[in-house]
């Protein structure tokens, strides 16, 4: 196993966020964390990556417990991670944009070295066009991009998306799907996603893990979950019906 959450429960105050929680991500597997808003997913990303820590249970990152590590600790032990908001370095330059995670959790020295490391991320993510466009001008999509190109340069085992499809065009999400597809191919990298868009879920995923007020509700193939009752009931019923309030 590359990750393993096992047990898992989370408290703010009073309000318990992950009720005992259990679920594994495989090497080189693109796993899917979906479900309802408030169901407790960021929670989940947040202390993986070690920003927030449960209240009990154990985080174990191929077999090491990274469970009260500080994030920069599990960043050199192999995570990166995006966020739902793209906040490149705006007045940078898209390949400047880069270095930092290089240079630190990536761990290489020489900025030349960097630089062409640099350079070879971002033709993965199809940003090589943009290379030295600074980051205030990229359009979303091209932001989102860079955002994972940021998370890639610290050199992950284990890649955190968070929503990297939420407010794009159905073009550019099949061509993100694609690109996605092909950096897990040629980097050899194992990916857990949070997700709403559907399209990308399914296309994406091998296996998908449903969260639902705190707890796993269904753990299976994509075909599996959007054909399962349970996840219908609290999940997909409530997103075709946005998406039918908002078309």
């Amino acid at each position: 196993m590359m990750l393993e959450m096992k047990n898992i429960h989370k408290s703010f105050g009073g309000l318990e966020i992950i009720k005992g929680a259990s679920f594994s991500v495989q090497k080189n597997e693109i796993c899917g964390l979906v479900g309802p808003n408030g169901a407790g997913k960021s929670t989940f990303f947040n202390m993986i990556s070690g920003l927030l820590h449960p209240n009990s249970g154990n985080i174990i990152l191929e077999n090491k417990d990274i469970t009260l590590e500080k994030p920069h600790n599990i960043a050199k032990l192999g995570v990166g991670r995006t966020f739902q908001i793209a906040r490149p370095y705006k007045e940078l330059s898209v390949i400047d944009n880069l270095l930092p995670s290089l240079m630190y959790a990536g761990q290489i020295g020489k900025v030349s070295d960097a630089l062409e490391e640099a350079d070879k991320i971002i033709e993965l993510l199809g940003l090589q066009h943009k290379r030295d466009t600074l980051a205030y001008n990229l359009t979303l999509s091209e932001r989102k991009s860079l955002e994972i190109a940021k998370a890639v340069a610290t050199k992950p085992r284990l890649l955190l998306l968070d929503e990297c499809f939420a407010g794009l065009s159905v073009q550019d999400v099949t061509e993100k799907i694609s690109l996605i597809k092909n950096l897990v191919k040629e980097l050899s990298i194992t990916v857990l996603i949070v997700e709403h868009v559907m399209k990308a879920v399914m296309e994406i995923c091998d296996r998908v893990v449903v969260l639902s007020e705190g707890n796993i509700i269904v753990n299976g193939t994509p075909e599996e979950v959007v054909n399962d009752e349970r996840v219908i009931e609290v999940y997909l019923g409530k997103r075709r019906e946005e998406e039918n309030v908002t078309s």
